[in-house]
């Protein structure tokens, strides 16, 4: 990587400056508050406590009788578990009069809290001979509210390394950055997870923590267990707190992820993440990346997958009987339809013999009804056939009959 060296100084006085790895820039925090708002931050946090820790104002009475006048209607009061009153405000004013009064109050403190209010972003292809005071310098004359600077170093040395963190004030998507005559390429910076190594919880370091030590092996109220196996107290799997392949670790990355990239607060996307679904969905993507590490699962995968091989060998000759059968049903299918045409036509066929049946009775009843009328009406008397040596009537005998009443022939002898 070529040198750059900064234009102002000579080369021996880069040399001879002691280098510094941290700047941070001593804003007030009204100043603070007014670049957070003109840069697009909704609203700002301050944090009110004592020497002591604990805020001077914790009763609601209190609070609303000392800052209630002095405050706007939608300005927001709370108070955490440790007994510090949060202040939520979207009006430069209300910060400016609050923290004049608890300036005014004796061993009363006020901070504005940067969580919310900055954007961190990482400056690569910065010379080690160009120190963070310049590089303030630089940001200060653009107008660039820069709270912290901060140069990284090669791990477990002192030795500077050409990547800079920039935190600035105001939700900002800068693309790129001009320190002197050079203008550098900027990146979003996704911190690592805030993990404590004396309670072994995450979002605070050791420096505020005021839990007790846990073991790393185990979870327990001690320093080291050499004797019980290795187990995350978090998770449950077989390795220590501070893994990085802890499924609670990796879902921490992705809280800070979410704050990062859709600038919401961390409350909202640890409920956004903790959900069920996804909390399994990294469980899962933990434990699948475990097995692939672990040799010996490997080799149990490798026999499974020949053990399934040698099923599927076995089941392709019962697959083609499968698939033989399933034409005969295929065709038995077509002929119970075929029959069932049939039948429907037969049935049909049925139904009209039944009516026509039904005419032909009740043809045969109209009939008979007729012919039954036509009896009762005529008297029918029937004339003996002639017989054979009988005596034969004479025509005078048949001129004896005549028709009687109703039609019917009556004989007068």
């Amino acid at each position: 990587m070529t040198k750059r060296k900064p234009e102002g100084l000579d080369e021996g006085s880069v040399k001879d400056r002691r280098i510094n790895f941290i700047h941070i820039n001593e804003i007030s925090i009204v100043d603070k508050a007014t670049a957070a708002f003109q840069n697009g931050i909704p609203y700002v946090k301050l944090c009110i406590d004592s020497t002591s820790g604990a805020s001077p104002w914790i009763k609601p009475t209190v609070i609303n009788a000392t800052f209630g006048p002095i405050t706007q209607s939608d300005d927001i009061f709370s108070i955490n578990k440790n007994k510090k009153l949060i202040f939520v405000t979207r009006h430069l004013s209300s910060v400016q009069k609050v923290t004049k009064l608890v300036n005014s109050v004796q061993n009363a403190n006020v901070r504005l809290i940067d969580t919310n209010i900055v954007t961190k972003c990482i400056i690569r292809d910065v010379d080690t001979d160009l120190f963070i005071e310049d590089i303030a310098a630089e940001l200060t004359k653009q107008s660039i509210a820069a709270s912290k600077i901060v140069r990284f170093k090669k791990k477990g040395t002192s030795e500077p390394i050409p990547i800079v963190l920039l935190e600035e004030i105001g939700r900002t998507n800068r693309s790129d950055i001009r320190i002197g005559r050079l203008i550098f390429k900027v990146y979003k910076f996704i911190e690592k997870p805030k993990l404590c190594y004396k309670c072994l919880k995450f979002g605070h370091t050791q420096i505020r923590c005021r839990n007790d030590k846990r073991c790393k092996n185990c979870g327990g109220a001690h320093n080291e267990c050499s004797d019980v196996p290795v187990k995350c107290f978090r998770c449950g799997q077989a390795h220590d707190a501070l893994s990085k392949e802890c499924s609670f670790f990796l879902i921490e990355k992705e809280i800070i992820k979410l704050v990062r990239d859709n600038d919401i607060s961390f409350n909202e996307a640890r409920k956004k993440v903790n959900s069920q679904t996804y909390a399994q969905t990294v469980r899962e993507h933990s434990s699948e990346e475990n097995s692939v590490k672990s040799g010996q699962e490997i080799a149990d995968l490798r026999e499974a997958v020949k053990e399934l091989s040698n099923i599927v060998s076995n089941l392709t000759p019962k697959v083609n009987d499968i698939a033989k059968l399933q034409e005969v049903n295929r065709q038995c299918v077509g002929r119970i339809a075929e029959i069932q045409i049939n039948l429907d036509r037969q049935v049909e066929e049925n139904i009209n013999l039944k009516k026509h049946i039904e005419i032909q009775r009740a043809t045969i009843e109209s009939l008979q009804s007729k012919i039954a009328v036509l009896e009762s009406n005529f008297e029918y008397n029937p004339i003996p056939s002639p017989i054979v040596g009988d005596d034969q009537r004479t025509l005078a005998d048949l001129n004896q009959f005549r028709v009687g009443s109703g039609g019917v022939i009556s004989d007068f002898g």
